[in-house]
């Protein structure tokens, strides 16, 4: 289920980049109730600015949510701590279309695709993408900033480093499994 709110409903969510990334989760947004995104980007057009515009008074309004959808991890942990400096929402984005245990621990800034699954006790850190068909199972930790692409999978109790990738198909095993 992704996370919603009347609040988030009157404020159409920012997200800083517009690249492949950025403009599926505007699709899965919109899809889900959010609106439809404005972009602030470096390169792509028709975008509302550039990626340090996100303290511009015109887009700045206290409590908007705000999405971070660049592939450059250490870039997207940072512009997530300099939003929320800023005054936006830094919600957990879980689409309608993924299978997210309760007990797992989603931290701000989180972003889970559809056909994903989150296992029970998996801990999630500040700015991670889980994306399409992706598996944390349970009690695996991922690190701020961490990123499973399509079809990566982190078994059980699996810890992936802070700002670290999970490649699509890659498996990173259980503490038990290491040779």
């Amino acid at each position: 289920m992704a996370f919603l709110s009347l609040e988030h409903l009157r404020q159409r969510p920012l997200i800083l980049g517009k690249g492949g990334f950025g403009r599926q989760l505007a699709d899965w947004l919109a899809e889900d109730g959010w609106g439809a995104a404005e972009f602030l980007d470096d390169n792509a057009p028709g975008c509302a600015g550039k990626l340090r515009d996100y303290a511009d008074p015109a887009l700045l309004r206290p409590g908007r949510p705000a999405f971070v959808a660049l592939g450059d991890n250490a870039l997207r942990v940072e512009l997530l701590q300099k939003l929320l400096a800023a005054g936006y929402k830094t919600p957990v984005y879980i689409s309608s279309l993924a299978a997210v245990s309760p007990s797992a621990v989603l931290e701000p800034g989180c972003v889970v695709l559809p056909q994903v699954y989150v296992g029970a006790g998996a801990h999630l850190g500040a700015g991670c993408i889980v994306n399409g068909g992706a598996i944390v199972d349970h009690d695996a930790v991922l690190g701020r900033g961490a990123h499973v692409a399509p079809g990566g999978i982190v078994k059980a109790g699996a810890e992936v480093a802070p700002l670290a990738k999970v490649d699509s198909g890659e498996v990173i095993r259980s503490p038990w499994e290491q040779a």
